[in-house]
């Protein structure tokens, strides 16, 4: 479910920021296909860097050693 959402979210915050971006370089055309590409490559990066991170915390992995 964390991954659903986050893909969402991901896709929903990226099309609204190509959307933006477009409007102020002057684009007359909004291109769906091309916000949902990246979206798709954010969010696999996104969880890339999630999956790296360990879910510890600095005091708890002190208190292990």
């Amino acid at each position: 479910m964390q991954y659903i959402m986050s893909f969402i979210w991901g896709i929903m915050l990226i099309s609204m920021l190509s959307y933006v971006v477009g409007s102020i370089l002057g684009v007359t055309t909004f291109d769906l296909t091309t916000a949902l590409v990246i979206a798709v490559i954010f969010m696999i990066l996104v969880w890339i860097i999630a999956a790296l991170i360990p879910s510890e915390s600095p005091k708890d992995l002190k208190e292990e050693h």
